[in-house]
């Protein structure tokens, strides 16, 4: 309940501290792109439901939609809207979705379905019993040039040891990244972060 209740609270002023943010971007990608700057889709929730998933626009309309970030490699990207990706800035619009309950502030990313499909069983299903995140371990970690199911340790440290101490340590690490203040970070500098088990988020909290 502790987390979700810093959902609440957090994710509220955190929505409407980067509203105008979300709006002067979204100015930006329409006038670059010449398209509705956002988009929606559909990605794998808590317990495996779908949910929506709302970004600010960064590729061209002729890139694949459910593309990889190997399948991206080629296509030209401008240079305002890869800016945006590099600093993870395309994602502001998620935190609309915390108060709603469809995210957290921090948890496991959503995943596309094919994606999701596509995983070990296990490391799917471990995944899904929390919501996910904004951002999370994986987000902010040195794997993050890769793909979530080629380094699922961090993933699954953070579903074992979930905790609100935990999740404020991601937040703080996540701006720091996000400002260039800071490189993504390895695991290992993470775990002594995780609270006793008496703090420790219930999984289904």
């Amino acid at each position: 309940m502790a987390k979700r209740s810093m959902d609440l609270t957090l994710g509220a002023i955190l929505s409407v501290l980067a509203l105008p943010a979300i709006l002067v971007l979204a100015i930006g990608v329409a006038l670059t792109l010449r398209t509705n700057p956002f988009f929606v889709q559909r990605r794998v929730g808590r317990g495996g439901r779908l949910i929506p998933i709302l970004k600010l626009r960064t590729l061209p309309r002729s890139a694949p939609r459910f593309a990889t970030k190997y399948e991206l490699e080629d296509v030209r990207i401008p240079a305002f809207t890869l800016r945006l990706r590099q600093m993870h800035l395309d994602e502001l619009p998620q935190l609309l979705l915390v108060p709603l309950g469809y995210l957290s502030l921090v948890g496991p990313r959503p995943e596309m379905p094919t994606m999701h499909a596509q995983a070990d069983p296990g490391f799917a299903s471990e995944r899904v019993q929390i919501r996910p995140g904004c951002t999370g371990l994986w987000q902010i970690s040195e794997a993050n040039s890769g793909l979530i199911w080629e380094s699922p340790e961090y993933d699954r440290y953070y579903v074992r040891n979930c905790s609100v101490v935990l999740d404020l340590q991601i937040l703080w690490r996540t701006a720091i990244v996000m400002t260039g203040l800071g490189e993504p970070f390895s695991l290992e500098s993470l775990r002594p972060a995780v609270a006793p088990a008496r703090a420790r988020v219930e999984l289904a909290a």
